[in-house]
């Protein structure tokens, strides 16, 4: 009878577990290997912002987890699971049942509201392909119905101010590419620069506060430069439509895109398995559910510690907690000791617009041209390890030839799309 080894979740944690498997399980024909994602498609979440900034194409987002599994000894199911029985090992969606021996859980994170009341029903998110495109889509059409109808001064200045909440590194790309974008939808649009407000809104005292001072201080003085304002201090006090309160009283109206803070995803918070308050998975030093011994989580999913402290809920450790995972699966099937989960992290990377990183990679800090081709290998590493030359030409197609090609429909844009996607 073959051993059925399930991972739940097609994000970096989830892929990297079922690349280890596959490589070590290929020629085994007593171990079935399947990965159960509700997306036929894997988003590359460290390019949303660039996407939800006008930057790439949305496409550049989804990698086709068919392609990235191609020829590897697994199935892919597009399915959304709903329950699970961890007394009888069956995952439940709403037409099948799929029993395991091991369960890997990937399922990732989505945003944290924090019970502040509006911001779920009035702000934009940016935590999926679905979220980029919508808030894409948005920004653009204020520009458009800016230049298009005739408002009153108030009506155009809330069509045009944009308030980003949070300070993290997913908010100041954010205000870095909508920095950029301005400038051409102003063009595009007709509309005045001085009319387009951009606020960046921190509860604490400063922004990227996990990056080094030194950093720190080059993106701030960057983005002043780019002309957004910052209100540290300060957090979302409740949205209403287009207002938004600040905790000091101060009132805005405008497009409130929230990006301060995650938790797991609200999936598992009605699941039987021990788990923290923001829904994630109770794990030991090995990755092990502390209820459930045959149950594995990786990535945002999990709630792990390591010297004391919580890991960072960044690509690294989604990637390297996926592959322990893994492994300690294998060891546990091979009858070996299981193995503590130990972080090694190369760095930390953010971009601010196109044209601006800050880095600090093994220890160097590295910002303007170094750091621009710094970020562009990091992300070529891993695009390569999910698919090879192929992947890797996609990603330079979309991050050079697209976005440089006027109408995107230039002869090399499309000769290069069509070697990239044969169907199109």
């Amino acid at each position: 009878m073959k051993t059925k080894i399930i991972i739940v979740g097609g994000g970096y944690a989830g892929i990297r577990a079922a690349k280890v498997f596959g490589a070590k399980f290929g020629l085994n024909p007593g171990i079935d290997i399947q990965l159960i994602d509700k997306n036929p498609y894997h988003t590359l979440m460290t390019e949303l912002h660039e996407v939800a900034g006008g930057r790439i194409d949305p496409d550049a987002l989804r990698i086709p987890l068919a392609d990235i599994f191609h020829g590897d000894p697994l199935s892919v199911v597009t399915d959304e699971i709903k329950r699970i029985d961890f007394d009888r090992q069956v995952l439940y969606s709403e037409d099948c049942q799929y029993p395991y021996d091991f369960l890997i859980l990937a399922t990732g994170s989505k945003p944290a509201f924090f019970g502040i009341q509006g911001v779920a029903s009035h702000g934009f998110t940016l935590w999926s392909y679905k979220d980029a495109v919508l808030l894409r889509d948005h920004i653009e059409n204020c520009f458009y119905h800016a230049s298009h109808n005739k408002l009153t001064r108030d009506q155009l200045r809330e069509k045009l101010t944009f308030i980003i909440a949070g300070g993290g590194f997913t908010g100041v790309e954010m205000a870095g590419e909508l920095a950029e974008w301005k400038k051409r939808l102003c063009r595009q649009y007709s509309v005045p620069q001085e009319e387009v407000r951009l606020i960046l809104v921190e509860a604490s005292q400063d922004i990227l506060q996990t990056l080094d001072s030194k950093l720190r201080v080059k993106c701030l003085n960057y983005l002043k430069k780019s002309g957004i304002s910052l209100m540290t201090g300060c957090g979302i006090k409740d949205v209403e439509g287009t207002r938004v309160r600040l905790s000091n009283d101060t009132l805005l109206n405008g497009t409130l895109i929230w990006t301060a803070g995650i938790q797991g995803n609200p999936f598992l918070k009605g699941q039987p398995i021990q788990k923290d308050p923001r829904f994630r998975i109770q794990v030991d030093e090995h990755l092990q559910s502390k209820s459930h011994p045959r149950v594995f989580s990786a990535g945002d999913a999990m709630a792990a510690l390591y010297q004391g402290k919580s890991l960072p809920q960044v690509v690294e450790t989604a990637v390297q907690s996926g592959e322990a995972a893994a492994r300690n699966i294998v060891a546990t099937l091979e009858e070996k000791p299981l193995l503590p989960f130990r972080p090694k992290y190369h760095g930390t990377l953010i971009s601010v617009g196109s044209y601006y990183v800050a880095a600090k990679l093994s220890g160097i800090q590295i910002t303007g041209i170094p750091g621009l081709c710094a970020k562009h290998l990091v992300h070529l590493h891993h695009i390569f390890s999910l698919g090879g030359f192929r992947f890797s030409l996609r990603y330079l197609h979309h991050q050079f030839i697209y976005r440089f090609s006027p109408d995107s429909t230039g002869f090399l844009s499309k000769q290069i799309t069509q070697f990239l996607d044969p169907e199109c």
